[in-house]
Parts: structure tokens; C-alpha cells; sequence
């Protein structure tokens, strides 16, 4: 039982400059303004912490990288950057998912919501405006989630298992398991690029 419950947080994960650059911005533009707005507003456990765990989470997928080991192509000459196994505490990620059902309820809420401690207010008047800044920053959020807890499947399992049966080494992929990654890869772009509702990205 405690081998399942550790392999639910094992996660094939792609540690690249697109990945990178959407947790910049929920670090710098959303998340620490969030924790900062929050506190002056009284403490708000979820938001303080989101900053932690998702600083935690980048720290775990920083350390991946540099682990290895490197995923390659069949011709042994490209790199699959940053394609690594990550084990991340499920704790955190259901952290990360309950912040973002909380700053999407923020955005549809009505203005005559009650605000005892005064939070939506601050967060509201500062992080998340203008709307459409707002939408874009939490839309960031959920991208980085769904690229960090991709749902599993065949290409997924595919890969996971060469990287694994590799213990530890570097890995020169199959052409079938190339192929593998070129469907992957399409994937991971349109979840970065496509425009579409929030739950969209949540798969």
C-alpha cells in the first residue's frame, strides 16, 4: 500500500525553457503578489502557502534536471530536453489545484460576495486586475498544473518505462519510442499555447 500510495507522485514532467518561463510568471506575477496582497489583508493560509509549495515544486523540478538522467534521440545527436521522472508530493500539487479553484471562483464571483477578513477585496484591487490580466495569470497556473501532473497514457507509460529500465543512465530512445515523444510533444505545445477555458488545461 505505501509502494502505491509513493507512486501516485511519480510523474513524467518536461523541464523545459516553455515550462520555465510559465512558472516566472505565476512566481513573479501572481503567487508572491498573492501572499503579499493577502497578508497585508490578514492571514490566508492558501495563499501563503501556494508561494511556498510552488517555489518547493519548481526546487524538486530544478533537481530533476540536474539529476538526469538525459533522454535522446534515436541518432544518439539531440537531446529531449529536460524529459525526467519527478516525484512530487501529492500534498502539494492538491494545494496548488485548491488555489486554483480559489482564484477562479475570485474571477467569477459577483462584487457583493461576503469578504469578512477583507481578502477578495485586496486580492481583487491588486493581483487580479485588470480581468483580463487576471484570467491570464491563473490561466498560467492551471498550464504549469497540467504540465507537472499530466494525466497518463500510452506515450506517456512508454517513456516512463525506457527511462526507467535505463537505472539511472542516459537513454538513446527507440525510434518507436521516439515517436512516442513526438506525440507527447504536440501535446505539451498545445496545453502551452492553446487558447481555451481554464478547465480545458485540467487533463
Amino acid at each position: 500500500m505505501e509502494q502505491q500510495e509513493k507512486r501516485t507522485s511519480v510523474r513524467l514532467v518536461v523541464v523545459d525553457p516553455d515550462l520555465d518561463a510559465q512558472c516566472d510568471r505565476v512566481e513573479e506575477d501572481l503567487l508572491a503578489p498573492l501572499a503579499e496582497s493577502a497578508g497585508e489583508a490578514g492571514e490566508h493560509a492558501l495563499f501563503a502557502d501556494g508561494l511556498v509549495v510552488f517555489r518547493r515544486v519548481r526546487e524538486t523540478l530544478a533537481e530533476a534536471v540536474a539529476r538526469g538522467p538525459k533522454v535522446w534521440t534515436p541518432n544518439g545527436r539531440w537531446e529531449h530536453e529536460g524529459l525526467r521522472i519527478v516525484e512530487l508530493p501529492t500534498d502539494d500539487t492538491d494545494l496548488l489545484y485548491a488555489l486554483l479553484r480559489e482564484l477562479s471562483g475570485l474571477l467569477v464571483a459577483p462584487p457583493d460576495l461576503p469578504d469578512p477578513s477583507g481578502v477578495v477585496a485586496v486580492v481583487r484591487g491588486t493581483v487580479l486586475t485588470p480581468e483580463k490580466t487576471a484570467v491570464g495569470l491563473v490561466g498560467a497556473l492551471a498550464r504549469v498544473l497540467s504540465l507537472v501532473d499530466l494525466t497518463p497514457d500510452a506515450d506517456t507509460a512508454i517513456l516512463f518505462a525506457a527511462i526507467e529500465a535505463a537505472g539511472g543512465e542516459d537513454v538513446r530512445l527507440t525510434y518507436g519510442q521516439d515517436e512516442a515523444w513526438q506525440r507527447l510533444a504536440h501535446r505539451l505545445t498545445m496545453l502551452l499555447t492553446e487558447s481555451a477555458p481554464l478547465h480545458r488545461f485540467l487533463y
